[in-house]
């Protein structure tokens, strides 16, 4: 709150900056609706309404959230409650967001009884507080890009700037609509630490290192990958051996007061390392068990994270392609912070791809680039200096108008986006062009999309004419015992069988259908479970139970589709499971796979 406090309006800049955040604050605060806390935003905020509301702060007994989930539709499954080793519900995120929805939330608790509204954590006064208070976190972000700007170059490129980042990249969709996610936090926490380094090596002045070090535990403690922001302190113009040496030396005389920032930053994260302890017996403990993603840091998508029509970084936000052209900018205008910006940059975007999920759900480009977009005005500012700085009107000339047209097409796709005609999940080369710059879409354009994937319940398969079927398997198991097969009650699995996926298919996706006959034991309940599954456990889990356990003979029919598939070697895999003992006999087993 200090940076906006000393933002005075005498300079465009400050003046275009303030103009912004008043945008930013009259469409966001127009644009709220019923369940702003949901899907992942649920799992951030999980900690305040459990330790406050519910009297379970260590999520002993979520039957309260599983009872508001049920009423509110706030998410298809509670994916955000993890799991210890004994099976125990625990968070599954950490609880850095929930650190800064805090403030929020007693603000919203406070409204919701004063009004008359349900103090349940869900209620409108509880949510319309949390989106317009983390818009206080998206000004603190903006003017502390503009300081950073400014710190390097003139009002010009910082207004360029401001227009470029607000309004010519994905940050305008995080900046608005998606403000509670953790993007938000991580930007204005990336503008603070950038900010911090500046100063402090400039004036060496404690409260700058201890700032940082503050702001870079926050950042990990909101999304752990963030860890590597520290390399933008540590490699600070540090750009041949004599500044890497000096640094060492520099560090070393300032020993006392890292080990303060130390000790502090322990201070900070001791809360949440003691909450796994408690849980797990763990000091350190990985709560994200998800085996369908995870890092796959020996298989990187770089080109996909980078020109996938699903979510390609510079086919959605081409006006960055300008800030990766500065880097030679840099190298020749101020060579001290050249490497870090790069190595920084690379670091980053490495881990980024590295995600087995590169797409990262349902943002706008590739969300998680924007953390790094207050490092990456720097080498789009040299760019522009570089260009402003000649008096040839054929680059300038080329210039405005690629930014123009930047500007527009981020605008209108993001429109398209809100409008339902890109599509955040499922956009194809295809689709992309066959809806380019249309303000509708055609049902025959919907056909190139890829798979629809319903996250609230078992998908239906509805267009089998469009995909082509072989048979997998067929067992009428002749030669066996009644030529039928046969599973006593001792048995809890039956007929389990895996394929590796890669033998399956090449395609992205497949449909399996399961038709057989079967008898079981009286009252017995039976599921046919079918996965995706690897070294850290099955995913893609469906277990579709048999209804008809009565002792007679009955047919069915199981649709079942694939999930997104992390890795080819990862194994297709069914069989059917006894939740009760049962005798099980099975006939005419087939499978057919249906590939797009």
């Amino acid at each position: 709150m200090k940076g906006i406090a000393l933002l005075r309006l005498k300079s465009p800049s400050s003046i275009f900056l303030v103009i912004i955040i008043g945008f930013l604050f009259s469409y966001r605060a127009s644009n709220i609706v019923e369940h702003e806390i949901s899907w992942d935003v649920l799992g951030y905020y999980m900690p305040l309404p459990a330790t406050f509301i519910y009297n379970d702060a260590p999520l002993d007994d979520p039957e309260w959230l599983r009872e508001i989930n049920e009423e509110q539709k706030l998410s298809s499954t509670l994916y955000q409650i993890s799991s210890t080793p004994e099976g125990k519900p625990m968070y599954f995120f950490l609880f850095g967001m929930s650190i800064f929805y805090s403030i929020f939330f007693f603000i919203g608790h406070f409204f919701a009884g004063a009004f008359g509204f349900p103090q349940d954590g869900f209620s409108e006064p509880y949510q319309i507080c949390l989106v317009l208070g983390c818009m206080v976190y998206v000004a603190i972000g903006l003017v502390y890009l503009r300081k950073i700007s400014r710190y390097f170059f003139d009002e010009k490129i910082t207004v360029f700037i401001l227009l470029v980042v607000v309004f010519g990249t994905n940050y305008i969709h995080h900046l608005t609509i998606k403000n509670l996610e953790t993007v938000t936090v991580l930007f204005m926490l990336a503008t603070l630490v950038i900010w911090n380094t500046i100063q402090f090596y400039d004036s060496n002045k404690f409260k700058n290192l201890l700032a940082i070090g503050i702001f870079i535990t926050l950042m990990t403690l909101v999304k752990p990958s963030e860890a590597l922001f520290i390399l933008v302190p540590l490699l600070w113009k540090v750009y041949d051996k004599k500044s890497a040496w000096n640094r060492l030396k520099f560090f070393y005389e300032i020993k006392f007061h890292l080990l303060i920032v130390a000790f502090v930053c322990i201070i900070i994260v001791l809360p949440q390392c003691l909450y796994w302890y408690t849980k797990t017996g763990n000091l350190i403990y990985d709560s994200y068990k998800n085996p369908g993603v995870g890092l796959d840091l020996f298989s990187p998508h770089i080109v996909e994270a980078l020109f996938s029509y699903r979510k390609g970084w510079l086919l959605y936000t081409p006006v960055m392609v300008l800030a990766l052209f500065g880097f030679y900018s840099v190298i020749k205008r101020n060579k001290d912070i050249f490497p870090v910006i790069l190595v920084s940059f690379l670091c980053s975007f490495y881990i980024v791809a590295s995600w087995s999920e590169w797409w990262y759900g349902a943002g706008f480009s590739l969300r998680p680039m924007i953390t790094y977009y207050p490092l990456l005005i720097i080498p789009l500012g040299y760019f522009l200096q570089s260009i402003f700085d000649q008096n040839n009107y054929l680059a300038k000339g080329s210039l405005y108008s690629f930014l123009g047209f930047c500007l527009f097409l981020n605008q209108f796709q993001w429109w398209q986006l809100k409008n339902g005609i890109l599509d955040p999940y499922r956009t194809t080369k295809e689709y992309y062009w066959a809806t380019f710059l249309k303000t509708s879409v055609s049902i025959e354009d919907q056909k190139l999309l890829l798979v629809n994937r319903d996250f609230w319940g078992v998908p239906v398969f509805t267009n089998k004419d469009e995909y082509h079927s072989r048979i997998f398997r067929y067992s009428s198991f002749d030669g066996e015992d009644g030529n039928i097969f046969y599973s006593p009650s001792i048995d809890e699995f039956a007929l389990t069988n895996r394929t590796p996926y890669e033998e399956l298919t090449k395609k992205d996706h497949i449909w399996v259908a399961f038709q057989f006959k079967y008898r079981a034991t009286k009252q017995s309940k039976i599921n046919l479970a079918v996965m995706i599954d690897r070294i850290e456990g099955p995913y893609g889990y469906m277990a579709f139970p048999l209804d008809s356990c009565d002792g007679n003979w009955h047919s069915a029919t199981i649709e079942y589709l694939t999930p997104e598939i992390r890795n080819r070697k990862d194994e297709f895999k069914f069989d059917f499971w006894k939740q009760t003992p049962a005798d099980l006999w099975v006939d005419d087993f087939k499978i057919t796979l249906y590939e797009k």
